[in-house]
């Protein structure tokens, strides 16, 4: 997950550092994305825990993972995408987790430990954070416009049929810049295997992807919630709880659409994003104190409705917003579930595959989308 923005977290945020070092036992050093805690989360934390928290923000997956590589983060909590887990795991960039240290672990929702367990047995390096799916997000009353008023967008033909696209570049589309997770859904879409090592089986994936890249407007992480919310652009390719808060930023500017989002029927990457400890961390401590304060069913509940992100926290879940909570988008459905794909970690030669064919595509394109990447 990639974003970029937070004008929240005010007292205890430390914006751009990228050599913070703990300096004493009562600081605890936190990275995460933005956009990704509620506005007092981190204020509360420091008053209820008696901690500093110095909370510091990224916005690119392969940063953090270099930095966690290189064993001197200089932070005690760093938020992971679980498909990285295990690699990072095996190659000592994690402490494993004290559960002793976290009496608030019985609130963790069962199926989704259950999920993450195939990846980390016994969940010993990580915990779930919030639960994404990686879908479609389209304006409203531009596409009745487009497509009719009775227009239903369900699937990723919507965007991966190139007659759909063709139109939809009047008004603006955004992709993610996020070649293992857009690729792995178009691969998923097709029917084909994701983790293929077979560098044909990935063809037909690269026509798609290049067709709608034609007709893509950028290719970013994190700038698509806002101009989605300010009607800048019409549709895009993006997380779950991102398009949710570009929805309450256009519901909270008064304009008259809305900003929907749809997991496709065909299915689509679900993932977690995870709390883990990094090698290296200075206060051990102080991260689970962190981990234990955030699964505590209130304050879950409270920064779930805010970011629009579900934390699978027992007693949360049950209690959100009800828009949040009735949306068999977001809190899939049990068929919507089956059809989820969860991503595994790539494999070196599924990296080069992809980010080959992740190049060729913005270059075969042929379009005036723009190279901005989510991670500069």
């Amino acid at each position: 997950m990639l974003k970029f923005k937070c004008g929240l977290c005010a007292l205890t945020v430390a914006l751009a550092s990228t050599s913070v070092l703990a300096d004493d036992n009562n600081k605890v050093n936190i990275w995460n994305w933005s956009d990704y805690i509620g506005e007092n989360t981190v204020a509360d934390f420091s008053k209820a825990s008696g901690l500093n928290a110095n909370y510091v923000m990224f916005d690119s997956n392969e940063m953090v993972e270099a930095r966690l590589l290189s064993g001197k983060t200089g932070f005690d909590a760093v938020m992971m995408v679980s498909y990285y887990v295990p690699r990072l795991a095996k190659a000592g960039a994690f402490q494993k987790i004290d559960k002793s240290l976290i009496p608030n672990w019985s609130n963790l929702d069962d199926k989704r430990m259950e999920i993450l367990r195939t990846i980390d047995p016994d969940n010993e390096y990580a915990y779930p954070y919030t639960e994404i799916s990686l879908g479609i997000a389209y304006n409203d009353k531009k596409i009745a416009e487009i497509f009719g008023p009775d227009a239903k967008v369900d699937s990723w033909d919507f965007l991966f049929k190139k007659e759909n696209s063709d139109k939809l570049k009047q008004c603006g589309i955004a992709v993610l810049d996020s070649p293992i997770e857009v690729i792995s859904a178009a691969m998923h879409y097709l029917g084909k295997n994701p983790n293929s090592e077979k560098s044909s089986d990935y063809d037909e994936a690269e026509k798609l992807l290049t067709d709608l890249a034609s007709n893509v407007r950028y290719f970013h992480s994190s700038r698509y919630i806002n101009e989605l919310a300010s009607g800048e652009i019409c549709a895009a390719i993006g997380y779950s709880g991102d398009i949710l808060q570009a929805d309450k930023r256009a519901v909270q500017a008064g304009r008259d659409y809305r900003i929907k989002y749809v997991f496709p029927k065909e299915g689509s990457l679900l993932w977690f994003d995870c709390w883990t400890i990094p090698a290296g961390a200075e206060n051990y401590q102080g991260a689970h104190a962190w981990f234990n304060y955030l699964l505590d069913p209130k304050v879950a509940k409270s920064v779930s409705n805010e970011i629009r992100y579900i934390l699978p926290v027992k007693g949360a879940m049950d209690n959100l917003d009800p828009e949040l909570s009735s949306d068999p988008n977001v809190n899939l459905t049990p068929e919507l579930l089956s059809k989820a794909y969860f991503p595994q970690t790539p494999s070196a030669k599924v990296s080069r595959i992809t980010n080959r064919l992740w190049n060729a595509m913005k270059l075969n394109a042929d379009s005036s989308a723009e190279e901005s990447s989510g991670w500069e």
